[in-house]
């Protein structure tokens, strides 16, 4: 999707050109609704936060490649737009990186039902996933091959030479 080409304005367009064109846009999809206005209405929102939170986005992803999460969450916390997939999937690696798993595969999530089509977002849970299933079968594996009793230990803390008939 090209954003330029959703508003109806070109490349070289000022923050300002941007703002009204947005503006008009939302009132004429609002005015004139039909069964297609839910779409049109998310389609256009989705081009002006690119846009708009764009040139913050690319900040944030150099943040991230710098392996500074902390900043890149400060200005992700400064954004705060839970209504972009680009947020949610910045969000959500930020905080995989802080060791939040559950919270950043919701992001991540959440990043992908908003933009489906977007191949990084799918790529991304993809890959989660498939770490998730190898965790999985890995414990599984662990478990199954560990004896309970190979550690000469007994669920009292101690060996079954305590004296006390083996009783705790």
């Amino acid at each position: 999707m090209d954003p330029y080409e959703v508003l109806g304005i070109d490349t070289s367009a000022s923050e300002e050109e941007i703002k009204n064109k947005y503006i008009n846009l939302l009132a004429e999809y609002t005015k004139n609704q039909d069964d297609t206005t839910p779409v049109k209405i998310q389609v256009l929102n989705t081009a002006y936060n690119k846009l708009i939170n764009g040139r913050v986005y690319k900040e944030i992803r150099s943040l991230i490649d710098k392996r500074n999460f902390t900043g890149a969450e400060a200005k992700l916390n400064i954004v705060n737009d839970r209504n972009s997939a680009e947020w949610n999937y910045l969000q959500g690696f930020v905080s995989l990186q802080k060791g939040w798993f559950e919270a950043g595969l919701n992001y991540i999530k959440t990043a992908v039902d908003l933009e489906p089509d977007n191949t990084e977002y799918l790529s991304s849970l993809n890959k989660l996933q498939s770490r998730i299933i190898d965790y999985i079968t890995k414990y599984q594996n662990v478990k199954q091959s560990s004896n309970p009793n190979s550690n000469n230990m007994n669920a009292c803390g101690g060996g079954n030479n305590s004296g006390n008939g083996g009783m705790c």
